[in-house]
């Protein structure tokens, strides 16, 4: 799937986001798979988080290699901020309960994130970096 998304020629969040949604469905239909075969445990636990996590170190430790210390702790720093955020998103009883019992949502969110990842037009940060550019119009 990977490939495939590679082919779409997104832009690297949209990517990795999708792959996360479609690691999601692949986890949950293993999942009702080992539930209706006798497997309770396989209900509870789960490593996706764990693989986040080490994806996460290593990304860091290549980024502290190239870049250095301060883009890590920058980058660090935004990516538990969006984490923070996400948790509380995540943790709202609508927003659960609209994923448990409606799982067929996350295509909905899955195709705005392949929308959004064809985007390559202006981003909002562009605005301030060409703004001198404006006073020679």
């Amino acid at each position: 799937m990977r490939g495939y998304l590679s082919s779409l020629n997104l832009l690297l969040v949209s990517r990795i986001s999708a792959l996360i949604i479609l690691v999601i469905f692949i986890t949950a239909g293993l999942s009702i798979a080992g539930y209706q075969m006798g497997f309770n445990t396989g209900m509870t636990v789960t490593f996706f988080p764990m693989v986040i996590i080490a994806w996460t170190i290593e990304r860091m430790s290549i980024l502290w290699e190239e870049e250095g210390a301060r883009e890590v702790f920058v980058q660090g720093a935004g990516s538990l901020f969006v984490a923070v955020c996400a948790f509380l998103i995540m943790s709202a009883p609508l927003a659960s309960h609209l994923t448990f019992n409606f799982p067929e949502l996350h295509f909905v969110v899955l195709g705005l994130i392949l929308l959004m990842g064809q985007y390559t037009g202006y981003k909002l940060t562009e605005l301030r970096r060409f703004y001198p550019m404006k006073a020679y119009n």
